[in-house]
């Protein structure tokens, strides 16, 4: 009996997943030109004492021949996230939030200390060295890519720093 109650919850979960991303996908076709996205990498640094921003970190690699425009980010518990980039402008180094980041078709983005980053403020919860944040990424055509962003130190960022390469081919 309790066998049979255990397969009766599992399949009605498994149809809920399964319904739920029927849902999660409609409005839009897979065909051979949507971008298919891998996200390595996701760090979110927990916010420093006093300050009222913090920065995020991934690589986001494109293994279509489709480019793909990222507008938007998303991560669980803060109010904000911006996409930011750094630029040499007269000899000098400027941070400006930018609206969108192309990855090209069988090439990846990296978003790291000196080019492409995630700017996050208004934290509704404090973030804690260790956890894992919801990261939504959310691009033109309507897709959304989702991830988990580890949350970690300012120390841990630094030891991990590199210097921006911004475009790589693979």
């Amino acid at each position: 009996m309790m066998t049979k109650q255990f397969f009766s919850m599992a399949s009605a979960l498994m149809l809920g997943l399964f319904t739920s991303s029927l849902a999660a996908h409609s409005g839009h076709e897979h065909g051979s030109d949507v971008a298919v996205l891998e996200v390595t990498n996701a760090q979110v640094r927990e916010f420093l004492p006093a300050s009222t921003a913090t920065v995020g970190y991934l690589t986001l690699i494109n293994h279509s021949g489709t480019n793909a425009t990222l507008t938007k980010a998303t991560i669980d518990g803060l109010g904000r996230v911006e996409i930011h980039e750094h630029s040499h402008v007269d000899g000098m180094m400027k941070m400006q939030q930018i609206e969108s980041v192309v990855i090209k078709a069988h090439e990846s983005v990296s978003f790291q200390p000196g080019g492409y980053h995630l700017m996050a403020f208004e934290p509704l919860e404090p973030l804690k060295v260790g956890q894992e944040r919801k990261l939504t990424l959310y691009f033109s055509d309507g897709n959304r890519l989702f991830t988990n962003a580890q949350v970690v130190s300012l120390e841990t960022q630094a030891k991990q720093s590199k210097p921006s390469t911004q475009h790589a081919h693979h």
